[in-house]
């Protein structure tokens, strides 16, 4: 059996944080007699702060900061302990049993084993939405509930006691521990979530968490406001005492507010920096940047006409030149798309073919339109699907511009405002869609896993292939990481073949921070993890992160044999 010890941790708590505008930083006189307040700013107040049903960017950011599964990510770890205490793993590597800590809701209440078991079996009921539902498919079983083809009692789930739960696999998941951490795996309190099916709108300013923060006040449109927990398992690590969020959506006024003093923070994935000022910001110095495992992509949808055709799917995605983009409008010498997946990620992931290869590209599209029996002309104008915030549009004018100039194609856009975006793409109402993918934890499979079924929410071009589901099934039986990325290799290959979408850039998070917030960090993912943050007005913050003994090592690091 393997074990992984008690690590109890010395630094402060998980905190991705963020704010608004409705006071002022603790500047150096006062830090001693205010609360400390980070402000922050979301672009979009459609959230939803239930951990099961979140998907984007800006609501999972705020969920981790009001919630806390079994392990966490840290500056230092990508699975440190957080209400598992010590964990069981069977020496198959199928069984994983978890002990939690004595733990408490923001209520006082106990959490229980009863909250994680059955906020995973409301996941995986195959009417509950839940777009991250796929996460949970290592577990026995779980696909099969999800599809409605089984009962949630044959789920490989169940609770030994009141603070010890049991978990089976399929098959070894060598990165299970890592998918901890992510939102989805956050249980909810069942108390409550079976009363009031509306327990997240945080009415009266309540809602019951279990994370580091808590809800102080939400003002729909305007402002929220999370105070520190004080029944968190780690308060006594948690430095800040508030974060306040404004809802301003604006990136140029968000800016403004920030070079006013009233934001302590920009970048996303909160509000991101407006576009036309990413220039003069570099030239200025006060731009910093880190690398993110997530890329901005165009995908087709391949139940839609013309991109049911390999070819002219092929003739769209060899037709952009991402580097120009990199250099004219993003600005801040991201990662070429050419090839599939970040470097973030840890995977050696290859260029399958030259950036903007005309050639090629007219050379696909003729045979294409050859195979549909039809024209250019008769293509009609194409319609790519954006978000009409950010560097969506801006990116997509790039795009339209290109397509035209190499393809001879006229590409309309249709920008909408980001929760209607969301919702055609998963329901695959649309052509061609320029978005992103966001890898939830450190493996590559986080995103090829996304194209084995192509009833998940998440796979946009609705891609199918069996052969790609063979190869991924026949790497998760693999426990050796270099096989299995041989195995990996292969799905990449086949997909870049297929063609059902092709990655643009990966991305750089360009963000801003005051001299005065100290103690920022990130975590392994990209993320911010603003942590033991203090404040201090003219001094320059320590912005890399170093390791110290107080931290927690990688869990995965506390296995002993024995």
């Amino acid at each position: 059996m393997r074990t992984i010890h008690r690590c109890v941790l010395r630094s402060s708590s998980f905190v991705l944080v963020l704010f608004i505008s409705l006071g002022f930083s603790c500047s150096k006189k006062e830090v001693k007699k205010q609360k400390c307040q980070l402000h922050l700013n979301i672009n979009q107040d459609h959230l939803t702060l239930d951990p099961r049903r979140g998907a984007d960017f800006s609501s999972v950011s705020v969920q981790f900061l009001i919630f806390e599964g079994l392990v966490r990510m840290t500056p230092y770890a990508t699975k440190a302990p957080a209400l598992a205490e010590t964990v069981e793993i069977s020496d198959d590597l199928l069984k994983y049993t978890f002990h939690l800590r004595e733990a408490y809701w923001s209520d006082g209440t106990p959490i229980t084993a009863f909250d994680f078991i059955q906020t995973w079996k409301d996941i995986l009921n195959s009417n509950f939405p839940s777009p991250n539902a796929h996460l949970l498919f290592p577990i026995r079983n779980a696909e099969l509930a999800k599809q409605g083809q089984i009962s949630d009692r044959e789920i490989g789930i169940r609770a030994l006691d009141h603070k010890t739960i049991e978990v089976y696999l399929e098959q070894p998941t060598p990165y299970f521990l890592d998918m901890l951490s992510f939102a989805i795996f956050h249980p909810v309190n069942q108390s409550i979530a079976v009363r009031d099916s509306k327990w997240a709108e945080g009415k009266d300013g309540i809602l019951v968490s279990n994370g580091p923060f808590r809800l102080k006040e939400w003002r729909h449109g305007y402002y929220i406001i999370l105070e520190k927990n004080p029944y968190y398992w780690d308060a006594s690590n948690v430095e800040l005492e508030e974060i306040r969020i404004s809802l301003v959506n604006s990136e140029q006024t968000a800016l403004q507010l920030y070079e006013q003093g009233e934001l302590d923070f920009l970048g996303l994935p909160f509000t991101g920096i407006v576009s036309d000022s990413v220039p003069n910001l570099l030239d200025r110095g006060m731009i910093k940047t880190t690398s993110l495992p997530a890329s901005t992509i165009c995908c087709f949808n391949m139940q839609s006409f013309p991109f049911h055709n390999k070819n002219i799917r092929k003739a769209f995605a060899y037709a952009i030149n991402r580097q120009e983009i990199i250099n004219n409008v993003t600005q801040l010498e991201e990662e070429n798309g050419i090839r599939l997946l970040p470097k973030a990620l840890g995977f050696n992931s290859q260029p399958f073919f030259e950036d903007g290869d005309i050639q090629r590209a007219q050379e696909f599209l003729e045979k294409g339109l050859k195979e549909l029996g039809t024209t250019i002309e008769k293509l009609g104008p194409i319609k790519l699907l954006h978000a009409s915030s950010g560097i969506y549009p801006m990116v997509a004018q790039a795009l339209q511009t290109q397509w035209l100039k190499n393809l001879g194609i006229l590409v309309r856009l249709e920008g909408y405002e980001y929760k209607v975006f969301l919702d055609k793409l998963t329901k695959r109402d649309y052509q061609m869609g320029q978005c992103v993918w966001i890898a939830q934890y450190l493996d590559p499979m986080n995103i090829f896993d996304r194209f084995k079924n192509r009833l998940l929410l998440k796979n946009y071009p609705g891609y199918d292939n069996p052969d790609y589901e063979k190869i991924l099934e026949t790497s998760m039986k693999i426990g050796d990481t270099e096989e299995r990325f041989q195995y990996l290799k292969q799905a990449e290959a086949l997909l870049v073949d297929d063609m059902p979408l092709t990655a643009i850039y990966h991305w750089k998070n360009a963000y801003l921070i005051k001299d005065y917030v100290q103690n920022f960090c990130f975590n392994p993912a990209g993320g911010y993890f603003f942590q033991e943050v203090s404040f201090d007005e003219g001094r320059k913050s320590e912005l890399t992160p170093t390791l110290s003994k107080k931290h927690p090592l990688n869990l995965s690091a506390q296995i002993a044999v024995k």
